[in-house]
Order: structure tokens, then C-alpha cells, then sequence
């Protein structure tokens, strides 16, 4: 029997091209993970106010509260958290806090000074003092938040 050289180098393109196309399928979802770079981590803000909205989803866990923050706009803010997953393991529940709750949430703002298009401000969650006083995360005013 006679193989080709041309149908053999064919036979080998096509499977490199299938292995490449198949890893560039399972590497997708962590190119497409976002970073937390537009972040200001060097800034902690604390905001004090009533959550309108808690997402407890994948792949971000988020916060919605109305709320006040020295030097910043008073209204609606947009908390970005990690994944549920990772929250649990720092000591949140999917009931940790409700709709109507007063709180004071810490967060690290966004960079440049702008409104989303709900007309929030934004912050990755760095900690919070939930209704009955007890804290989760980091309440002391530093540190940076991560959605890791």
C-alpha cells in the first residue's frame, strides 16, 4: 500500500487545526474574564445606604444600594463582587442581605469618574457591615477588593 505525502501532510493539518480550534474553545472563558483593572485599588469608599438589588449569580455576585459617600455623588451605586462560590467560602449566604436592608458597603471606586448606564457610580466590593452589625470582608477602610 502507497500513502501519499500529500494526503498524509493534509491529515496532519486537519487534526492541528482541530487541536487548535479546540483549545482556543476551552481557553475562551478565561480570555473573556474581564480584569478588575479599571478599579481604583489604592481608594477604599465607604458607602452607607439601603440595597435595591443583590444578584447572588455566576459569574459575579453584585450589589445595587442608594446610598451616600463623602466626596462622591449621592444616588444609586453598582458593587461588582466575586463568585458565589468564593463568597461563601468568606462567610456569605445567598440571604446575607435583602432588598431593603441599611448597610455600609466598602468598595474600591472606578478609576475615572463616570456614570454607568443605570446612572450608578461603581465599586469592586472590598467589604460590608450588613443590617444587624456584623461585618463581612474588609470594614477597616483598607484594602482592595477582588473578583477572584
Amino acid at each position: 500500500m502507497k500513502v501519499s505525502v500529500k494526503s498524509s501532510s493534509r491529515s496532519l493539518r486537519g487534526i492541528a487545526a482541530g487541536a487548535v480550534a479546540l483549545l482556543a474553545m476551552w481557553a475562551w472563558p478565561t480570555v473573556a474574564h474581564h480584569s478588575t483593572a479599571v478599579f481604583d485599588n489604592t481608594q477604599v469608599v465607604r458607602i452607607e445606604g439601603t440595597i435595591t438589588q443583590f444578584r447572588w449569580i455566576n459569574p459575579h455576585a453584585s450589589i445595587k444600594l442608594e446610598g451616600t459617600a463623602e466626596g462622591w455623588p449621592d444616588g444609586l451605586w453598582t458593587v461588582e463582587m466575586t463568585a458565589p462560590n468564593v463568597l461563601i467560602n468568606q462567610g456569605w449566604k445567598r440571604t446575607s442581605i435583602k432588598n431593603g436592608d441599611h448597610v455600609v458597603v466598602f468598595v474600591n471606586p472606578l478609576r475615572e469618574a463616570f456614570t454607568l448606564d443605570d446612572g450608578s457610580q461603581g465599586g469592586l466590593y472590598v467589604g460590608i457591615i450588613l443590617a444587624d452589625g456584623s461585618t463581612l470582608g474588609r470594614v477597616d477602610g483598607g484594602g482592595e477588593g477582588s473578583d477572584q
